[in-house]
Parts: structure tokens; C-alpha cells; sequence
């Protein structure tokens, strides 16, 4: 058993020897349910300060609650694609879907290509294609997981702010009529109302490193999680101090970048631009 699984196991062993319900433990703590719940199942990694919340919230031994400090060294949790994926990539998608369906808000900075929530079959197909480098396949099943789960953007009561680069909506991974459709539903989304889209136009002077892509979770509770994803892995990230930096970071890209009409002026100029450049190339 992994660091994770001890620990989650651990967790709810304490709940239950100390008679608690994950609702009781839940207002004990002054959490939301679902929290308490999504730790003990692992799509949650507890941060150091919620370990030892609930290491006191349980009436922990001292003894154990220095044992729970097993949680300093998953403040990073790590996901290796062709050694977890054993449920298939679409079974990872639907684990997204999980996480995604406890958020109130979400905000995607994408540098590389258009954000997967946005992204139409035909472009999902070709990005998943392009990203199996461990070879796992199953692509057209994972291309349409990830296009159902598009549906939260229609929730209401949810926001999800995109934070795309001018180079991302430049990327060509899928042909001329693809494209088309692709930049087409983007600007469809913009329109909803719990959907933002702001466009970091190249050739300004930058005030962050765009790095790589990343996206920031606020659960009910107020707590947060990061998520990156890597050629090889993905990373979960749940501590507040490196959060707080992320959030940092987005809100410095988010000043560089044109929001509301200007961002679906610049999108339309650039799905303009870049569909004439394949049309002659492709003559």
C-alpha cells in the first residue's frame, strides 16, 4: 500500500474509532461533507494542516499523530501515465470529472494547446493521440470522456475562467475544417454565463514565465488544488503556500491578458488569420 492509501486508511480508522460520521467530523472540523469523504477515498490529498485538524478533531494520540506525518511527503502527489492507467486513459477522465464536479470554480491556464474542457471531438482525438507517448491507447474513448464532461460548463453556480495564449490557439493539430469547428465552439462557450476567456496576446512584454499549463480547483469548503500535467505524469499539488504562488502567477497572467469582447475580437482575428494560412497551404 502506498503513502496515500496509508494514510487515507489511517484517517478514516480515526474517524471511526472516535464515532464520528463523516458529516459529525465534517462540522467538527468546519468542512464540507464531501471533503472528508473525498480524502478518506483518496481524489482528495489532505494537506498537513487538515491531518492535523483531524488527527485533533479525533482525539489522535501523539504517538499517531506523528505517524500521520506521512502527509509531508505527498504534498505532491504524483501520477505516472503508463503505470496508473489501468482503468484506461477514458477511466482518467471520468477521475477529472470527479474532481471537477466538487469545484465551484475553475481556472485553466493553458500555453500549449486548447484547454480540454473547450475542446471539440475531433480536436480532443488528436491531442490525446499526440500525448500518448507511453503508447495506452484507448484514445477514442478517452476523446469522448473528455468531451462529456464539458457538460459542468452549463451548470449553474459554477465559474470556469480560461486563460489561453495567443501560441496555444495557433497550434494546428487537427486539419482545416477541424480547426475551423474548433474555433467556432470556442467562442460559442465564451458566451455562457459562468464561462470567462481572456487571450495572452504574443509580443507583449511578459510579466510571468508561462511555464506550463495548469489548473487551479476551489472546492466548497475554500480549499484548493492545482493540477499539471507533464509528457509523463500528472502532478496534484495541495499545499496552501504553493497554491497561493500559483494563484500568483494566474492573476499576473490573467493583466497581461484582453478578456470579454477584446478576447473574442483577438480569437476571431486569429481563427481569420490562421484559417487563410492553412487554405494556402493546403492549395
Amino acid at each position: 500500500m502506498d503513502d496515500r492509501a496509508t494514510l487515507a486508511t489511517r484517517l478514516r480508522e480515526l474517524r471511526e474509532d472516535a464515532g464520528l460520521s463523516t458529516t459529525r467530523l465534517a462540522a467538527e472540523l468546519g468542512w464540507s461533507q464531501s471533503k472528508v469523504s473525498t480524502i478518506e477515498n483518496r481524489r482528495t490529498k489532505p494537506s498537513v494542516d487538515d491531518v492535523r485538524a483531524w488527527a485533533t478533531a479525533t482525539d489522535a494520540s501523539a504517538e499517531i499523530t506523528a505517524e500521520l506525518n506521512v502527509a509531508e511527503s505527498i504534498q505532491v502527489a504524483s501520477i505516472i501515465w503508463d503505470r496508473t492507467l489501468t482503468g484506461g486513459r477514458a477511466a482518467h477522465q471520468r477521475s477529472i470529472s470527479r474532481t471537477l464536479a466538487e469545484a465551484t470554480r475553475v481556472q485553466v491556464f493553458q500555453h500549449a494547446a486548447v484547454p480540454g474542457l473547450l475542446q471539440t471531438a475531433d480536436y480532443a482525438r488528436s491531442i490525446l493521440a499526440l500525448a500518448d507517448v507511453f503508447r495506452v491507447g484507448g484514445t477514442a474513448r478517452a476523446a469522448a470522456a473528455r468531451v462529456e464532461r464539458q457538460a459542468a460548463l452549463y451548470e449553474k453556480g459554477r465559474q470556469f475562467d480560461f486563460l489561453i495564449s495567443e501560441a496555444a490557439l495557433r497550434f494546428r493539430p487537427v486539419p482545416h475544417d477541424a480547426l475551423a469547428a474548433q474555433y467556432d465552439k470556442i467562442l460559442s462557450v465564451a458566451t455562457l454565463p459562468g464561462v470567462s476567456l481572456s487571450i495572452l496576446p504574443t509580443g507583449i512584454r511578459p510579466s510571468a514565465v508561462h511555464a506550463h499549463p495548469f489548473v487551479i480547483y476551489t472546492l466548497p469548503d475554500g480549499s484548493q488544488i492545482t493540477t499539471i500535467e507533464t509528457y509523463t505524469r500528472e502532478l496534484t499539488l495541495t499545499d496552501p503556500e504553493e497554491i497561493r504562488i500559483y494563484s500568483q502567477v494566474y492573476d499576473s497572467l490573467l493583466a497581461d491578458s484582453v478578456t470579454g469582447e477584446q478576447a473574442r475580437h483577438l480569437l476571431g482575428a486569429v481563427r481569420t488569420e490562421v484559417l487563410n494560412s492553412v487554405e494556402q497551404h493546403d492549395g
